[in-house]
């Protein structure tokens, strides 16, 4: 199970729960604030969509230190993780904090992901929570939803997942993401129109446009790991975490035979259901 350390642990021990420090690490689209910043003495490779320049180009002027950007080692192009890097079975770690919502193919990142690992390597995720941030009026995703994607092979964000994304991002309060505490006018944060000029652009598929095609609880995620498991397309097993704090979840993942399933499905099932009415209360 998730733990609840509350107050007892900060982010950066949860993202680095049962990692080794002292390895080699990846860090996937740490953007402007990094977790693992080589200039702490990291042992770490830094992929990104972009190169460091064009990403202080992008910050330039929105209140982020600058400094915080990394050199990027692997600028993502859409090829395959083992592909751009060029090897396999070669971290001890790797770290993706709010990354995994923005993949267009879900199950083929994950598959890369440990593809990349040793055989004792170690995948930290740290997950946006649907219930408390501006994918609220979105329901969770399905693992017919990551087949789908994976079945297509996607690169680029399907066109009525980008419409979703900008029709239906919402804020509470003012703000994109809240606390489970928190309480507050919800207002959307796109206009229609601006929804409608993202889903005509999309459809050229010349190029990407970020949205959060995934969306999760705790355990709508968990129960997409139980299934991709027992489709024998992944072995990746659960190995730790630490449930929402703020609007944030933490899944730490290892390289496992997974052969014999961890969770129930129905009770999986059920918990995805009473995550949801909890996140309801807010509009009570």
């Amino acid at each position: 199970m998730l733990k609840r350390l509350f107050g007892r642990t900060s982010r950066e021990e949860k993202v680095f729960h049962l990692l080794d420090k002292t390895g080699l690490g990846l860090e996937i689209g740490p953007s402007h604030n990094p977790v693992a910043p080589k200039n702490k003495g990291f042992n770490v490779h830094i992929l990104d969509h972009a190169s460091a320049a064009e990403l202080r180009n992008k910050y330039q002027g929105h209140g982020v230190n600058l400094d915080n950007i990394e050199e990027v080692d692997f600028v993502w192009h859409g090829e395959s993780l083992q592909e751009l890097i060029g090897e396999t079975s070669c971290y001890d770690w790797i770290i993706a904090s709010h990354v995994i919502e923005h993949v267009p193919d879900l199950i083929s990142f994950l598959r890369q992901c440990e593809a990349l690992l040793k055989p004792a390597g170690v995948l930290s995720l740290v997950i946006p929570d649907k219930r408390y941030c501006f994918d609220y009026f979105r329901w969770p995703s399905s693992t017919g939803d990551a087949l789908q994607a994976y079945t297509e092979r996607r690169t680029r964000h399907a066109p009525g997942t980008v419409f979703d994304h900008f029709s239906n991002a919402a804020k509470m309060g003012g703000m994109p993401a809240w606390a489970p505490q928190m309480r507050g006018e919800m207002s959307f944060i796109h206009s229609a129109e601006e929804a409608r000029s993202a889903w005509v652009q999309a459809q050229k598929n010349d190029e990407y446009i970020d949205a959060h095609s995934w969306r999760f609880t705790p355990s709508s995620f968990r129960l997409i790991l139980h299934d991709l498991q027992g489709l024998q397309l992944i072995n990746l097993v659960e190995i730790g975490g630490f449930d929402t704090e703020g609007c944030e979840f933490f899944i730490t993942l290892a390289k496992r035979q997974a052969n014999s399933l961890k969770y129930d499905r129905i009770q999986l099932a059920q918990s995805v259901v009473r995550e949801i009415a909890d996140g309801a209360r807010i509009l009570l």
